[in-house]
């Protein structure tokens, strides 16, 4: 069964969503993403369908619209989109008109990931429209938060609902992604004592200190890194991303602090590698009596995803893309999606959507409309045939 969405419906849509600022409150110019999901509520009221909305944090709700199924006794199909996005700072468009030019339509969010909550909830209206009922229950959550902590996914799975397999809005341009990296971030502290600058040799520079971590970082555990690799996701990775410390032009130093960003690979543990990167640098400061540091807790953690392509989610997903746009291989990424806290935990998923990474987060963000689409008819067939 071939579906035909119609086109001036999804940029209805789209535009709506993008025209609601929905930034990360954790980032500059935040702006909980509380309007727009009471647009995705009063969405699923308007076509009849019960929703969950769940407080994640104040002002920040998740939205579950539930599309029952033939059989309703049964694990169901997910899919979930982030709602937030990231901050509009130095964007050369107006982040909010939701233009549409040559094809594009233009916003902060438009790429990522609102055209992935339009197509999700095109795909649920044309059920109701058209009165038929998927095989099994379908469950559409529109959550907040995956651009910083992934809280909303998180809320998703305490729910109390069963799922079968999940879709996760990306922009992947209609290509089936199984597999992505997972995250682990924490800050790495050395402390000194402080002293005059004119005589240093009565304190200990934390800086200094720092200096080392920083080296051993770069040298030796990123050098044992090289061989970490996974056949579609790439290579294992450590970086340090920020630096603080200090505090006046004459003053040695007390302390001073590192992020770090180690990116795992499917096979890897995260859990693990964190407490390695522990254990790493306590062996490393017991090489030096004045290297005093402290490696605080994560402040993200994350898991690297990986789904068999043999799963019925990944093998109607991408039958029913390649039916659409021609041929459509399964593939791996390199950044993180919500994806993982779902696999973490058994749900077979795949990360599918409309647009290209290369334009979420820029300047003039940016999708092609017909992708948006595509999208929404590779969705309903895919409902359609999923878990007959």
């Amino acid at each position: 069964m071939s579906i035909k969405i119609e086109e001036q419906r999804v940029l209805q849509i789209l535009q709506d969503l993008v025209r609601i600022p929905s930034v990360n409150p954790n980032l500059d110019g935040g702006v909980p993403e509380r309007k727009i999901a009471d647009y995705v509520e009063a969405f699923f009221a308007r076509l009849g369908l019960a929703s969950e909305r769940r407080e994640v944090r104040p002002d920040r709700p998740n939205v579950i619209g539930i599309l029952p199924g033939v059989l309703n006794d049964v694990p169901g199909l997910l899919l979930e989109a982030h709602m937030d996005t990231v901050q509009i700072t130095n964007m050369t468009i107006d982040p909010f008109s939701a233009e549409l030019r040559d094809g594009k339509l233009y916003g902060r969010g438009a790429c990522d990931t609102k055209a992935s909550i339009a197509a999700m909830l095109v795909a649920m209206e044309w059920f109701v429209t058209n009165d038929i009922k998927p095989h099994v229950p379908v469950f559409m959550a529109a959550t907040v938060d995956e651009e910083v902590n992934f809280l909303g996914v998180l809320d998703v799975l305490e729910a109390g609902h069963r799922f079968a397999a999940a879709i996760v809005g990306e922009p992947t341009e209609l290509q089936a992604v199984v597999a992505h990296k997972g995250v682990v971030r924490c800050e790495i502290e050395t402390i000194g004592v402080s002293a005059h600058s004119s005589k240093p040799e009565e304190g200990v520079n934390a800086i200094s200190g720092m200096m080392k971590v920083v080296h051993h970082i770069d040298r030796t555990m990123n050098d044992r890194l090289r061989d970490v690799t996974h056949p579609l996701v790439g290579q294992a990775t450590l970086n340090v991303t920020e630096i603080t410390g200090g505090v006046a032009p004459n003053t040695i130093p007390e302390r001073c602090r590192i992020k770090i960003d180690r990116r795992t690979i499917p096979g890897e543990d995260s859990d693990q590698v964190w407490r390695d990167i522990q254990a790493e640098m306590a062996l490393f400061a017991a090489t030096d009596e004045q290297l005093n540091l402290i490696v605080h807790p994560p402040f993200v953690l994350d898991y690297a995803m990986d789904t068999s392509p043999d799963s019925e989610i990944v093998r109607l997903v991408t039958a029913k893309a390649g039916e659409k746009i021609g041929e459509v291989r399964t593939h791996g990424v390199p950044y993180g999606t919500d994806a993982s806290k779902l696999t973490h935990v058994g749900i077979p998923s795949v990360v599918f959507g409309p647009g290209s990474i290369d334009q979420a987060h820029t300047k003039d963000e940016w999708v092609e409309l017909k992708q948006v689409v595509l999208a929404a008819e590779i969705i309903v067939e895919t409902m359609l045939a999923f878990g007959k």
